[in-house]
């Protein structure tokens, strides 16, 4: 069954959305990445869960293993939150492969295993058709696994 025939979400932003926006509809989609799309309407890259966190926290927390020494410094961390909320999230969009509409679910599983990605955006052509996410992929193949 190729992965057109799976639940795919569409969820994506243009390249020149603003942070707070991106998370916004990351967090209205439900999924764990978003396709961010140039002036074309193609993928140039995903926006992830971790990428908004990454840009909202210190980046300094990716060199720690241990925060027990730490407190909250609100305004040091609403200060580092205003600092990118109106960024372009191009700023913050990671270079991701694709799969394609006519790919197998194996083939999607492969991908998933190998990349690390949770959600990976699917594309007829150069053209965003919507993100597969490896629960999408499990429910899809759980569901099929039922009719038989």
């Amino acid at each position: 069954m190729p992965l057109r025939d799976v639940q795919l979400v569409d969820a994506s932003v243009p390249e020149t959305a603003t942070v707070a926006e991106a998370a916004a509809t990351l967090f209205a989609a439900s999924v764990p990445a978003l396709a961010v799309l140039d002036d074309g309407g193609r993928v140039a890259g995903i926006f992830a869960e971790e990428d908004v966190l990454k840009a909202v926290f210190p980046r300094y927390l990716a060199e720690v293993r241990h925060t027990a020494f730490l407190s909250d410094d609100t305004p040091s961390l609403d200060e580092q939150a205003r600092s990118v909320r109106d960024r372009p999230v191009r700023e913050f969009a990671r270079p991701v492969e694709t799969l394609r509409a006519d790919d197998s679910q194996v083939h999607a599983a492969e991908r998933f295993i190998h990349t690390g990605q949770d959600a990976l955006p699917v594309v007829d052509g150069e053209s965003f058709v919507g993100m597969l996410s490896i629960a999408a992929l499990c429910h899809a193949r759980l569901e099929r696994a039922q009719e038989r």
